[in-house]
């Protein structure tokens, strides 16, 4: 079921170099001894907890035979960037670490799907909305409100990056008509979602009511999808007081359906529109 994700990078590294190690049949101690440290070193690189030297991860490669010189210059630049610091890094005496995670994981991503039951995403919020959500329900470990509105919309900077993942949304309709913050809020809010669709780049698609039962009942989700050469798959299931991160194959693969059933009972990119359009002017007029 995984764990915490405390720097993507470094976590698409280990799991790497863990795939690495087990198809060239080598143990943990014998990759340990290779760099002189404690087979716990190796399990901790391997999950991405702590990172490693040049010296250690060219180390590493050899005892893997890994000969392929364009894998081995990207995993060396990947094991480079795992020590650079975001701008949420900086802010990390303010910031809660499941925050940061969330960061992290939305700004190193090739690919982000979505599927929100309630509530818009963080992403698409506008500041009145993001404002009206944050205040509505105050949760342990959050900044104050100010300064918390203003790092959601500093999250939103992803959006206009060069880097910027391809990401697809899936509403349910419930999350059009709640209320929040007034019909004027929600009138502006559902008009930011017009504005910011560009399919295929940013796709927001509409579970409607009449879709009945549907693949995202028992909840919403969030995977994210990270290129090669480390490849790497994650969902991410958030609770109350706490978040789940899923990595094994197996049960990823339920998700991957999830998603594709998702995208499919719902509503087509310009029929999205449409519907949020209509709902936006009857907030207008309410």
């Amino acid at each position: 079921m995984g764990q915490p994700v405390m720097t993507v990078r470094r976590m698409r590294l280990g799991m790497e170099l863990r795939r690495l190690r087990e198809h060239a049949g080598k143990s943990q101690l014998e990759a340990a001894h290779v760099i002189d440290a404690s087979d716990a070193k190796i399990s901790r690189v391997e999950s991405g907890k702590t990172g490693m030297s040049r010296l250690e991860l060219t180390a590493l490669l050899d005892l893997y035979e890994v000969n392929d010189e364009t894998l081995r210059e990207a995993l060396v630049e990947l094991n480079r960037n795992s020590r650079k610091r975001g701008w949420w890094q900086q802010r990390k005496d303010a910031l809660p670490p499941k925050l940061m995670e969330l960061i992290e994981l939305e700004s190193t991503a090739g690919q982000i799907f979505q599927y929100e039951a309630n509530l818009i995403p963080g992403l698409f919020q506008t500041e009145a909305y993001a404002r009206a959500i944050i205040g509505g329900f105050p949760t342990p470990h959050v900044p104050p409100l100010d300064e918390a509105v203003q790092v959601r919309l500093e999250r939103q900077k992803i959006l206009d990056s060069p880097d910027a993942p391809r990401i697809i949304c899936v509403l349910d309709e419930a999350a059009l008509h709640r209320q929040i913050g007034g019909p004027s809020v929600m009138a502006e809010q559902l008009r930011k979602l017009v504005a910011i669709a560009n399919p295929p780049h940013l796709s927001i698609q509409v579970l409607p009511y009449s879709a009945g039962a549907h693949a995202g009942l028992d909840g919403p989700f969030l995977r994210f999808v990270y290129p090669a050469p480390a490849h790497m798959d994650l969902v991410l299931l958030e609770h109350k007081e706490s978040r789940v991160f899923i990595e094994e194959e197996a049960d990823l693969e339920a998700y991957r359906t999830a998603e594709e059933h998702l995208r499919t009972q719902a509503l087509s990119s310009a029929e999205t529109m449409k519907l949020i359009s209509a709902i936006a002017a009857d907030f207008d007029h309410a």
